[in-house]
């Protein structure tokens, strides 16, 4: 086969592969963190064609499925989530007084898309997501602050037109 037939051959099963992460992250078999990961591999310059056919296990245990929404009120308080939790489709976080630290790199998210609504008087938002994962920000915060975080893992940033991209959309 030509260097080209084998760069052909070769995007395709990357392409699968994403494809592969893309269903796993939106199954809940992969946490934010572990598909910014992988895809990091897939798009690798030195990945073989074994190593790509080995990513995400068709076996893996799907996670419970995420509730369609969740509220986090907290009023003279901080309100914290990291470690493997499972992010609502839809999740509103009012706090007053009070901060809110989400840390999403070993969330499961079971949709594609999920919507946090910060809302926060006197405190400050923070967000922590793996590199990879589209983040739209917005949102209101009284006398406080609104940080997003990236922890860098060297995945390749998806097109925003992309239909497959796993969103986060923080208003």
């Amino acid at each position: 086969m030509t260097a080209a037939g084998d760069s052909r051959e070769l995007d395709r099963i990357r392409e699968a592969a994403q494809a592969r992460l893309e269903k796993g992250v939106g199954d809940g078999k992969l946490t934010l963190e572990e598909y910014s990961e992988q895809a990091a591999i897939v798009w690798s310059r030195d990945v073989d064609v074994e190593g790509l056919r080995r990513l995400v296990p068709v076996e893996a245990p799907a996670a419970p499925v995420s509730r369609p929404q969740s509220t986090i009120v907290g009023i003279f308080g901080d309100t914290k989530r990291s470690g493997r939790w499972s992010l609502a489709v839809k999740t509103l976080a009012l706090l007053v007084f009070g901060d809110v630290k989400l840390d999403l790199r070993s969330a499961v998210i079971g949709a594609r898309t999920s919507t946090i609504t910060l809302v926060t008087l006197f405190g400050d938002s923070t967000i922590t997501v793996p590199e990879g994962v589209h983040v739209e920000v917005g949102g209101f915060d009284l006398f406080g602050d609104r940080e997003l975080r990236r922890r860098c893992t060297g995945s390749r940033a998806r097109s925003p037109d992309d239909p497959h991209r796993v969103v986060l959309a923080v208003r």
